[in-house]
């Protein structure tokens, strides 16, 4: 049970609205609200050291017509050690490093570095001492290529350190010292929700509140606008303020998507009969294209058995071309002997015939009656074996057997007993044993072709049944995806179907929302009657500040809880936003000095006392004004406990004003660091 839960159903049951406590505490936990609150006690930061090491590269060519500038390079040897009360760093010239020295500072603070990109490549390494309340914290880190690579320790009262976090790169600096310094600043991170987006603002947008910039006075509390309502409530130490916040982040977050969805539904609405027409025509047409395939699922074990045949007919038939071109190529030499040997034998009968008439000798006439013989009568004697002369039959046979034999010329005696028994053997036909063969040789071949033609024709057939089977797992992957886009537009048409009734239904329920107005309402009332006293006090040391700080007119001013202010100015009532540059410089230091001074004196507050005021004399303040300003703060920061650091070009009257311990001040053209 919680004091919002209760004070909701309360107000709910006033207004004779039931309630569910249970439920009414649910939705503010499921909303991220917290269930209590406790009043802000401030706790003390303070810089201790800062310690600066690289090389700086400047020039110092006041030539401006000049085409180039001389650089050069120095030490960088800034080590700061600041007191308590004000301090001053301060230059006699311009671009000496006087802010830069804040932004080191704030760079080691809160991780997030707003120097420019010169200045960080000349640091090579920052050490810097922090410490809250009686805790030392040291942030050590080196710059590699802009890039910071460090740690956060923790001084213990043994003497040793406790590393806090490590980092390596920007990102990281910025969520450690986050962590670090939220938890011991007591400070909680403030939620904002606006255009959609819900933000949380940690660290750095209270650590930018520190620091009042001469060129950002537009708002009274910090440099952010958006947040100016929220820090002040963090700062005067409302105990409901970060509850507040969290609960008008939730309400405005529902709020939003309750628009947005009602807007969706206006948008949708016209279009909803055309989109489900559409829908009903993408579902009849993937029916349809459904009904064109075979519902026969297909056997992959019977595809993968028909390439696995067709493989094995392919490889078959390739060894009958093979073994049918071997055989093709045999036959062809057989035929080649056979063609020889013929030719051989035609060439001996012609050498019998030539033997035979006169060894050879080509007779033109008769020798007897001297009568010609044609030539058609000589070529015809090798085919015809008749005499050219006496046209008798020539007796070749008997001149054939007795040709002599061609002999080796070794003689009788070197032939072997097998060799001698093989001319006892029945001579052998050349020409019938290859004409036997060419005979056998042909036949081989026109059975392998035959083969070959059979095993082809199986062939085709395996590789045409594997290709249909495979066509039908093709064709099963096709109404695959037929049906899956059946699914689709089934689901898209079922779904514009239920339109009407899903639009009807809010993101969330009324319940919710009438819970998250009623904590709104009831958070503000609490945080207006916790902070109403404590503005009325914070007002009044305003204007006494603001006329200490040479706004001598400044009546009275009023801050209210939105963050706003009235003055009175003499003797006329006008705005904070009405008043001139000089005059808001000093109103907003009179603010923040308030508010740390009514922290002080009453122990609440969360603001944690420390202040940097960059280049105050920028806008409209005299010399003499800051130098009243300056004495002005002291002599507060002397009753309050309270760290300030000034920075100016204004460094003889730092000088003057300020004692030597709490000064960082580089005279002439000199640098600060």
């Amino acid at each position: 049970m919680t004091i919002l839960g209760k004070a909701v159903l309360a107000e709910l049951q006033r207004v004779g609205v039931e309630g569910d406590l249970d439920r009414i505490e649910k939705i503010l936990l499921d909303a991220g609200v917290s269930s209590t609150a406790s009043r802000g006690v401030p706790a003390r930061l303070r810089v201790r050291r800062l310690h600066v090491t690289g090389t700086k590269h400047y020039s110092e060519n006041v030539d401006r017509n000049a085409e180039s500038a001389e650089m050069k390079t120095e030490p960088i040897r800034l080590d700061w050690t600041p007191g308590n009360s004000v301090n001053g760093v301060g230059s006699a010239a311009n671009l000496r490093g006087k802010s830069s020295v804040l932004h080191l500072t704030m760079w080691a603070l809160t991780g997030r570095s707003h120097l420019q990109a010169d200045v960080i490549s000349w640091v090579d390494h920052v050490y810097a001492e922090f410490q809250v309340d009686d805790i030392l914290l040291i942030v050590d880190f080196d710059v590699d290529d802009i890039t910071p690579f460090g740690k956060v320790e923790q001084q213990l009262t043994s003497g040793g350190r406790a590393v806090l976090g490590e980092f390596a790169g920007e990102a990281e600096f910025e969520s450690v010292m986050g962590s670090v310094m939220l938890e011991r600043l007591r400070l909680d991170t403030i939620s904002v929700f606006s255009n959609g987006i819900e933000t949380e603002h940690a660290w750095p947008s209270y650590a930018s509140a520190l620091t009042v910039h001469a060129d950002m006075l537009d708002p009274i509390i910090g440099n952010e606008n958006t947040l100016k309502t929220r820090i002040m409530q963090m700062f005067v130490g409302t105990r409901w303020a970060a509850i507040d916040a969290q609960v008008a982040t939730a309400s405005n977050s529902l709020r939003y998507k309750r628009d947005t969805h009602k807007n969706t539904q206006r948008s949708v609405a016209p279009r909803s009969t055309v989109a489900r027409r559409q829908a009903e025509e993408r579902v009849a047409a993937a029916k349809k294209a459904l009904a064109e395939f075979d519902p026969e699922e297909p056997d992959v074990d019977t595809v993968f058995a028909l390439t696995s045949a067709a493989s094995d007919r392919a490889r078959e038939a390739h060894s009958l071309s093979l073994q049918l071109m071997n055989a093709d190529t045999a036959a062809a030499e057989v035929r080649a002997q056979l063609r020889a040997e013929e030719l051989r034998q035609q060439a001996a009968v012609e050498d019998a015939v030539a033997r035979r008439l006169f060894n050879g000798m080509v007779p033109t006439v008769c020798p007897r009656c001297s009568t010609k013989i044609g030539a058609e009568r000589y070529a015809s004697e090798p085919t015809t074996h008749e005499c050219s002369l006496c046209l008798h039959e020539l007796d070749l046979d008997e001149h054939l057997e007795n040709a002599d034999p061609v002999t080796d010329d070794s003689g009788d005696e070197n032939l072997n007993e097998s060799q001698r028994e093989e001319e006892n053997e029945d001579p052998v036909d050349p020409l019938a044993a290859l004409r036997a063969a060419v005979t056998e040789a042909e036949q081989g071949v026109a059975t392998l072709r035959e083969m070959h033609r059979a095993v082809e024709i199986r062939r085709h057939e395996s590789e045409d049944a594997a290709t249909k089977a495979r066509d039908k797992i093709n064709s099963a992957r096709a109404r695959f995806n037929v049906e899956l886009e059946l699914a689709r537009a089934q689901s898209v048409l079922d779904t514009l179907r239920d339109a009407v009734e899903v639009q009807a239904l809010a993101p969330s329920s009324d319940e919710e929302d009438i819970v998250l107005r009623t904590a709104s309402t009831i958070t503000k009332k609490w945080v207006k009657d916790d902070q109403e006293p404590l503005l009325l006090s914070v007002s009044a040391m305003i204007a006494g500040l603001a006329r200490q700080f040479g706004a001598t007119n400044i009546a009275s001013v009023n801050l209210k809880g939105n963050g706003n202010m009235s003055v009175v100015k003499g003797g006329a009532e006008t705005t904070y936003s009405r008043l001139t540059t000089g005059e808001k410089l000093r109103i907003k230091l009179a603010t923040v000095i308030a508010l740390i001074k009514l922290g002080h004196r009453d122990g609440v507050g969360r603001h944690p006392g420390l202040l940097f005021v960059d280049s105050p004399a920028a806008e409209e303040v005299p010399e003499a004004d800051l130098k009243i300003m300056l004495e002005a703060m002291s002599s507060v920061a002397d009753d309050t406990d309270m760290q300030i650091v000034v920075a100016t070009t204004h460094g003889p009257m730092l000088s003057a004003v300020l004692p030597k311990s709490n000064l960082l001040v580089a005279t002439g053209t000199d640098f600060v660091w």
